[in-house]
């Protein structure tokens, strides 16, 4: 079997694995339990929610469009893999060591076999696995947002405003 098709293939089996359960990777970042201890201060909250945050804006704001680009037939074979190696490892570098692992290997790997696809066919093939795979990892992010914290940051009306004034005006 070809090297891109095997990479396909295996991205898609993830993909179609992860789609009602959790991936144990995400699990693990949701939980603070990296190993890598990746945060400040002893905590992860701030990775975990630049991570996560990444993972919506790769999924959705870059490889998307990167898409879309890839299928206009505007670029030749050797300009996609170009604009695909300049652009999504600047994601995928830092999400490996923040929580996706298995994405980063993905990523990588589709990197290293590149000199090995010829045809655009192929390279759209992969990349559309990924495409879908990183999708889904967006929506388990989505899923497990912790919502709740936005209970504390409630958007102030004039009302909160003037008593905000008062208790201002009236201090010492």
């Amino acid at each position: 079997m070809e090297k891109w098709l095997d990479l396909k293939d295996r991205i898609s089996k993830e993909t179609k694995r992860i789609w009602l359960q959790e991936p144990d990777e995400l699990k693990i970042q949701r939980l603070g339990l990296l190993k890598n201890k990746a945060g400040s201060y002893g905590q992860y909250f701030g990775t975990w929610d630049f991570a996560n945050g990444m993972m919506r804006d790769l999924s959705m704001y870059t490889m998307y469009p990167l898409f879309k680009l890839f299928v206009s037939d505007k670029y030749s074979l050797d300009q996609m893999k170009d604009m695909y190696t300049q652009i999504v490892p600047v994601y995928t570098e830092y999400l490996r060591y923040s929580g996706y692992p298995t994405l980063g290997k993905y990523c990588t790997e589709f990197r290293q076999i590149m000199p090995e696809i010829t045809e655009k066919g192929q390279f759209l093939e992969v990349y559309k696995a990924l495409l879908m795979y990183s999708n889904k990892l967006a929506a388990w992010v989505y899923h497990y947002a912790p919502w709740e914290m936005g209970v504390v940051y409630r958007q102030k009306n004039e009302e909160w405003v003037k008593e905000a004034a008062r208790l201002l005006s009236i201090q010492d």
